[in-house]
């Protein structure tokens, strides 16, 4: 990668192999007689968020709204987080490290769980836009910081606008609020992201579909030469 190139990935299901706030959830609802059918639920609602067919802040606040959350749950699932780290990504932890100033996390999901693997892969946390729990004094999930770009609707799109990044933009994702930041021209090229989950609605709006993260390195060198 060039230094007037620059990458934005998302996070959950494309970084990582999992979704974090259903991570989270699981472990909120462990004791409650209805997890199983409230799990259901929160996976409808992010499956409906990643096609398109709900904004990101709906999708976000009808998921918030279905369990109560602590401190020890998030902290619980950053540990898990980091130990499923997405195969191909971990391969090229070389990559990261190396260009780490020039890439971008933009998230919906939240900081809590994002800084220990953008910490082990070498992209500087300034450079993790992404949600923020706020915790009461009793370590227990009271809301979102709501100034923060990130639960807004195409948040993804404004925060890469504020950047004004001066070269070619890549971004990589599994959703649709990754292919807003192309569509929205905030970015050159939208690749879809399908080592981890194949969503064919986003597949069909992608410039190009990546496997792995090697055929994302191989689309930027050709792009970029």
């Amino acid at each position: 990668m060039d230094e007037k190139s620059y990458l934005i990935v998302d996070f959950d299901s494309t970084v990582v192999k999992l979704e974090a706030l259903e991570e989270i959830a699981e472990e909120a609802l462990k004791e409650n007689p209805n997890k199983k059918e409230i799990q259901e639920k929160i996976k409808a609602i992010t499956e409906r968020g990643m096609r398109g067919e709900i904004s990101f802040a709906k999708s976000l606040k009808d998921r918030l709204k279905l369990f109560s959350a602590n401190r020890a749950n998030v902290e619980k699932v950053a540990d898990k987080i980091r130990e499923n780290i997405t195969d191909s990504f971990l391969e090229n932890k070389d990559f990261f490290k190396k260009y780490g100033q020039q890439i971008y996390i933009i998230s919906g999901g939240f900081k809590e769980c994002i800084y220990p693997v953008s910490d082990f892969l070498g992209i500087p946390r300034e450079n993790i836009l992404a949600n923020e729990f706020i915790f009461d004094e009793n370590d227990q999930v009271v809301g979102i910081n709501e100034n923060n770009l990130a639960c807004k609707t195409q948040g993804k799109v404004k925060q890469t606008e504020k950047l004004n990044l001066k070269g070619k933009v890549f971004v990589v994702g599994d959703g649709w609020t990754d292919f807003e930041i192309k569509r929205e021209e905030a970015a050159d090229f939208f690749l879809a992201f399908t080592e981890n989950i194949f969503r064919k609605s986003v597949v069909e709006l992608a410039d190009f579909e990546a496997k792995n993260f090697d055929e994302v390195l191989d689309f930027i060198k050709l792009k970029s030469s």
